[in-house]
């Protein structure tokens, strides 16, 4: 209580902060190429900030989930990087792909529409792709590599840090740390997926979330990959290919459980008497194990049957 009453005679104050570090301090100039009008500001980046449209697309290059506001002499409003010509480059470390000779940014600096710059066509060669992060949905246009031998779309995406949710025409990926939250949040909060997604929702436009992309079943059906292959990376699987795990492999070690030769004696029979060591089986109902019955279990697909906690299916 004591932070509190302290807290009390600097609110006003406070509030002063925080209303005047949502003013444009930095409107004028562009402070990287010192020539243009600053007209964006990002509300991610730390500090103040303002640059034209392109030295914010090349300074956010490799920030795609920056949040960014226009500056249109009164107010603030929300515009996405995708909508100033952002694009997403996958294969070359963030830069084009050598067989196409595309440039970084589109569009004429002078060309506006209602104060804002617009960026141009987009070259044929983009998709765009709605991506899940843990600061909330974002729809990026993903530029692919086109050399010879390059690796499928669903594998670009990998390697850029995104899990796409199908391997077939990707449109919809969650980066690799929205899937950890999610892991978390499901394990410490007991959020369900539906809860979760919400939450990103709001994230994105807390005002019109029904505006959102829904991707509710992609997260239940990701999520779930995600899971599998972070327990075989746990349990050493994913270094050794040729290995597979087998019955109970992924699944820890009880060190409660009675282990003859590690936390009791080899011939314990010989030992101690018969009530010392005694197994107790006691039996309890989930009762809610009936709201997990599938609809169609026939058609479930099994990625670890057997080889974790619960035994094989028709066991």
């Amino acid at each position: 209580n004591d932070f509190i009453a302290e807290y009390l005679a600097y609110r006003d104050v406070y509030l002063d902060i925080i209303l005047d570090s949502e003013t444009f301090t930095r409107a004028g100039i562009c402070e990287t190429c010192q020539s243009a009008e600053a007209t964006f500001n990002c509300v991610t980046c730390t500090g103040d900030h303002g640059w034209c449209r392109p030295c914010l697309i090349r300074s956010h290059q490799s920030l795609p989930f920056h949040k960014i506001q226009f500056w249109n002499n009164m107010c603030f409003h929300d515009v996405t990087l995708a909508e100033l010509g952002f694009i997403w480059y996958l294969g070359h470390g963030g830069e084009p792909c050598p067989s196409y000779g595309g440039s970084e940014i589109y569009g004429c600096q002078h060309e506006r529409v209602d104060g804002v710059t617009e960026p141009g066509s987009l070259p044929q060669d983009t998709t765009p792709v709605t991506v899940v992060h843990s600061s909330g949905v974002f729809t990026h246009n993903m530029s692919w590599c086109c050399c010879l031998g390059s690796n499928p779309q669903h594998l670009q995406l990998l390697r850029a840090g995104l899990f796409p949710a199908s391997s077939t025409r990707p449109r919809t990926a969650f980066t690799f740390e929205v899937l950890d939250h999610f892991l978390i949040d499901a394990l410490e909060c007991k959020t369900s997926a539906r809860s979760f997604f919400e939450k990103l929702t709001r994230l994105t436009n807390n005002a019109f979330p029904d505006s959102v992309p829904d991707r509710y079943r992609e997260l239940m059906r990701v999520s779930r990959l995600w899971r599998d292959l972070k327990n075989r990376k746990w349990f050493g699987f994913g270094h050794d290919m040729e290995s597979q795990p087998r019955l109970g492999d992924l699944a820890l070690f009880c060190p409660s459980c009675p282990q003859p030769g590690i936390n009791m004696p080899l011939h314990w029979e010989e030992k101690y008497a018969r009530q010392v060591n005694q197994y107790y089986l006691l039996l309890d109902g989930n009762f809610t194990a009936q709201h997990m019955n599938m609809r169609q279990p026939e058609l479930d697909i099994f990625l670890s049957d057997g080889l974790g906690y619960m035994v094989e299916e028709g066991v």
